[in-house]
């Protein structure tokens, strides 16, 4: 699949959409609705069986996704926002809650649930934290970039009053 260059332009979702995915346990999608392809420009026979980072921007630190997996590997919810990718190189910023999948009461893989970003002071709040953090991720070696992210990401967040990330995303949802 090409990857397209960014484009820089928004990609504003509606308030009546609601994107849904569901992955294994490895994160390869096995299920999408059509608000996803509706938003992504992927087509349901391009993303299914795809890892879900197809839509993974550039801008997202690191930091941010280790602790979502983490989360979700110790069989937890996790609600970050973030700034997803389009197939054509527009991005789209979403509330997101992910949280594991159960069959039977085993693990199946995991959920998320996501709706747009509206509020435009928060946008450029996020963004700026995921700059600064992003930067010193890129400023690193990759085997130490999740850990210098997180570094950076725990000290913007003291910075800014806030003791970890998920209590700073949630001021999305007022």
């Amino acid at each position: 699949m090409e990857i397209v260059e960014l484009t820089g332009h928004e990609r504003v979702l509606k308030r009546s959409e609601i994107i849904s995915t569901r992955s294994d346990t490895r994160g390869v999608i096995t299920f999408l609705n059509d608000t996803f392809t509706a938003v992504t420009g992927y087509d349901r026979a391009e993303a299914m069986g795809r890892p879900h980072r197809i839509i993974r921007h550039p801008d997202m630190p690191r930091a941010v996704y280790f602790l979502m997996w983490r989360a979700l590997k110790a069989e937890k919810q996790f609600f970050a926002v973030t700034k997803n990718r389009c197939k054509n190189g527009d991005h789209y910023w979403t509330l997101g809650y992910f949280q594991p999948d159960y069959k039977d009461g085993i693990l199946i893989g995991y959920r998320s649930t996501r709706q747009g970003l509206f509020d435009e002071t928060l946008k450029g709040e996020f963004d700026e934290l995921y700059r600064l953090v992003r930067e010193v991720e890129l400023a690193k070696p990759r085997v130490e970039q999740v850990d210098a992210g997180l570094e950076m990401l725990s000290k913007q967040l003291k910075k800014r009053g806030y003791a970890d990330y998920e209590t700073f995303a949630k001021r999305a949802l007022i």
